[in-house]
């Protein structure tokens, strides 16, 4: 049986504030498989990205932060690790594009350079770094890669930048690629060319990917399965055509009601109201003062995340469909 490129189990990140520790992620669990992709949907806010981060060991050092739970990238644990270990092997093991490019380059090195000097961390020689650094620029589809090399991110278009991002990402060859929110910032044209580009990556075979949006609708052209994400738990799981056919949590399907429709005849329906404040609904459902389904009972308990019918989870005490077996 080959091994998943990633497995997440009971993740629970803790921030400590004036107030006391708040929760931004509680006891999330998902399995990205080899070769698969899994997309991690949500408003903002949710904490799609505190997962990301939290999965790389990259929360911020500033904030007093505690994190539980396991994390296994391509077999190996890492949440048990020291922090310069962690650090070593999530760097191998995965790769993570951001969502502002900009901030993630360094505006004072070429690109050149910053790409060899991901790529010379596995001891490749400088020569070998360089041949390597043009051949994935190539791959990722910068024209002219070798020239490429001596200008700075300034030089390149917003999505160039997250092709150089998406290179880098790949330089140390990971099992994983982490993309969190990568075409937020372009136009719909240069979205679905990054979107292409990851997506035959993965079909290369040597690649599974982790993509992370609130975008249903994009995200529907890449990825097998779904785990959607609200005020820090996830409140369903299971197969992207199951939860756009039939989606089972009411969050789900407010997802769903806000993508517009190519020809505009089906109105956007947009969820009322917004996100709760971290650690201001616990006890019961987080999704109830938005929700048109809740009763006393959503007020009271939290609905457990327990299996609905034979290919997903949810987490409601009133879905929107009956559980099906077959």
């Amino acid at each position: 049986m080959t091994t998943p490129a990633l497995e997440v189990e009971n993740l629970t990140v803790e921030f400590a504030t004036g107030e006391g520790r708040v929760r931004a992620v509680s006891d999330v669990s998902f399995t990205v498989p080899h070769g698969g992709a899994l997309g991690v949907v949500g408003e903002s806010g949710s904490g799609k990205s505190v997962t990301a981060l939290a999965i790389m060991g990259l929360l911020p050092r500033t904030a007093e932060v505690h994190v539980s739970g396991s994390v296994r990238i391509a077999g190996t644990e890492v949440m048990s690790l020291a922090p310069a270990k962690r650090r070593a092997a999530t760097g191998r093991l995965a790769g993570m594009v951001y969502q502002d490019s900009l901030a993630a380059l360094n505006p004072s090195m070429t690109i050149g350079r910053q790409l060899t000097g991901v790529i010379r961390l596995d001891g490749v020689g400088s020569a070998a770094a360089t041949e390597r650094a043009v051949e994935l620029l190539d791959r990722v589809g910068i024209a002219d890669p070798r020239s490429r090399l001596g200008d700075y991110p300034h030089q390149f278009s917003g999505g160039m930048r997250q092709r150089v991002l998406i290179a880098m990402a790949l330089a140390r060859r990971p099992k994983l690629l982490i993309a969190d929110e990568p075409t937020t910032a372009l136009d719909v044209t240069v979205q679905a060319q990054i979107v292409e580009l990851v997506d035959e990556l993965r079909a290369s075979g040597e690649l599974s990917v982790l993509w992370i949006t609130h975008d249903l609708a994009l995200v529907s052209t890449i990825v097998e399965q779904i785990a959607v994400m609200y005020a820090g738990r996830l409140v369903e799981q299971g197969p992207l055509a199951t939860l756009f056919d039939r989606p089972a949590h009411p969050y789900t399907k407010g997802l769903l009601g806000s993508i517009p429709s190519l020809d505009g005849r089906v109105p956007l329906t947009p969820i009322p109201g917004t996100l709760p404040r971290l650690g201001a609904v616990d006890g019961q459902c987080s999704f109830a003062p938005r929700c048109p389904r809740a009763t006393e009972r959503c007020t009271t308990a939290l609905p457990p995340l327990e299996p609905h019918g034979v290919d997903r989870v949810v987490a409601c005490h009133h879905p929107l469909i009956p559980e099906v077996t077959r």
